[in-house]
């Protein structure tokens, strides 16, 4: 059995066809079934209020006379003691002959038929001590029941062929606003980024359109960015393979070499290698950094627990520089955040201040309840702005020419966890005192 594949608009024009046959045929089988009943359910309202007005006019004949007169336009034959609408010469007797034959209750509504089948509601009461009795005439009702069927059908298919012509209109308008959607998603995929798309509704279609407008520049962004990474840790990568690809060459190869440019060398393959290792390890954890958004666990801990713990790791380059580290703060005082990635924000900012700072000099740590300050004097002024120190594989001009070992990496990765951890900062440079402060709160 082959299976028939309807667009998006088809689909859409046939649904908006189907609603509107439902509805309209709804309203015609309601009208069958009920039209009839309601019709004489209000009329059986209507009569005890025509008989209470009545009451009313009862002592101006006039204006009684004038009402009576009326209510025969309405089709409601009155019959009042002596008077009746058929009074002008009519013999209502005769006519209402059937009603001898049918039991009325006071002050009740009954529909009565009589021998020819048609339909009569009649209301007896006593006003002003006189017999008053009203009778309405279903006949017209009926007659015309046949022709209510035929305009209502008639009246069906004209808004059946309204609705059809108005839901390919409005169908093909929202469809050409998906199909446009649908061809920049393609683009999208295909790493063609849009900049603008030509959707202009008020609509969740126009929420959709900037949301994917929004999406296509942040994409186009973020892949810039990902090629310039990618290329800059290629390059980093590249440069330590080289060194102990000719390293190890020469030790190979070079069998005149002395003890002591042996171990020059092996102290610069070492060397190398933790250069690689600590830019590899500092690309996992960026890695790590894009991929934990959604899983980040968030626990109490000891603040001055956690420095005490970094200061002791990098104690042998303290040792070597001469370094002291001073914390200032609270001793117990305690944070919520993820421990791990925070635990890599104070790691680095540590590590890059015992690496930039003076021999003999001080770094101090200071932190309270609302910010935490890290501050090191540096070899000379820092020509770059805080910006341009956040990213990736920049190092400070005040670097240069110092044989300090790094990948470039570290504020790059301190900026990354912050903005995971949703926590602001802010670097303060001035001459060369670096600060870097993280807000708490």
């Amino acid at each position: 059995m082959m299976k028939i594949k309807l667009n998006f608009f088809k689909k859409l024009m046939i649904y908006s066809i189907f609603l509107t046959f439902i509805s309209v045929a709804i309203v015609q089988i309601l009208n069958l079934i009920f039209l009839d009943n309601f019709y004489v359910y209000r009329k059986k309202l209507e009569l005890p209020l025509v008989v209470k007005k009545m009451e009313r006019l009862v002592h101006s004949e006039k204006e009684l006379n004038n009402y009576i007169e009326a209510l025969k336009s309405d089709g409601i034959q009155v019959n009042y003691g002596n008077m009746n609408s058929n009074h002008r010469g009519k013999n209502i007797g005769k006519k209402n002959n059937f009603l001898m034959q049918n039991t009325l209750i006071l002050n009740e509504v009954s529909l009565i038929k009589n021998k020819m089948g048609g339909r009569y509601l009649v209301y007896y009461t006593i006003v002003n001590n006189q017999p008053l009795t009203l009778i309405l005439s279903l006949v017209t009702l009926e007659n015309y029941q046949y022709e209510a069927i035929l305009i209502q059908g008639i009246s069906m298919f004209i808004a059946i062929f309204i609705s059809l012509l108005l839901g390919r209109y409005f169908s093909k308008k929202l469809t050409q606003n998906l199909e446009k959607l649908n061809i920049t998603a393609h683009k999208i995929a295909d790493l063609e980024f849009v900049e603008k798309l030509d959707i202009k509704t008020d609509d969740e279609i126009g929420e959709l359109a900037t949301s994917i407008e929004k999406m296509s520049s942040e994409l186009n962004k973020a892949i810039s960015s990902l090629k310039n990474f990618v290329g800059n840790a290629s390059h980093e990568l590249k440069t330590p393979i080289s060194t102990i690809n000719m390293i190890s060459q020469n030790l190979r190869e070079n069998y005149n070499l002395t003890q002591d440019e042996r171990k020059n060398l092996y102290d610069l393959l070492i060397k190398e290698s933790n250069e690689m290792n600590e830019l590899i390890q500092n690309l996992l954890i960026l890695s790590k950094i894009t991929y934990s958004k959604n899983i980040l666990h968030r626990e109490n801990f000891n603040l001055k627990d956690l420095l005490q713990k970094i200061i002791y790791k990098y104690e042998l380059l303290e040792l070597e520089k001469n370094i002291d580290v001073e914390l200032n703060g609270e001793k117990d005082l305690a944070i919520k955040t993820d421990y791990k990635f925070f635990k890599i924000i104070v790691e680095n900012l540590i590590q890059n201040a015992l690496k930039y700072s003076l021999e003999n000099e001080v770094i101090s740590v200071y932190f309270n309840q609302s910010f935490i300050i890290l501050k090191n004097k540096t070899y000379a002024n820092l020509k770059e702005d805080s910006a341009t120190l956040l990213l990736p594989f920049k190092r400070g001009s005040n670097t240069l020419g110092k044989g300090i070992m790094g990948s470039g990496l570290g504020l790059y990765i301190v900026k990354n966890t912050l903005e995971l951890l949703n926590l602001k900062y802010e670097i303060k440079i001035i001459e060369n005192n670096f600060s870097f402060i993280i807000y708490l709160d």
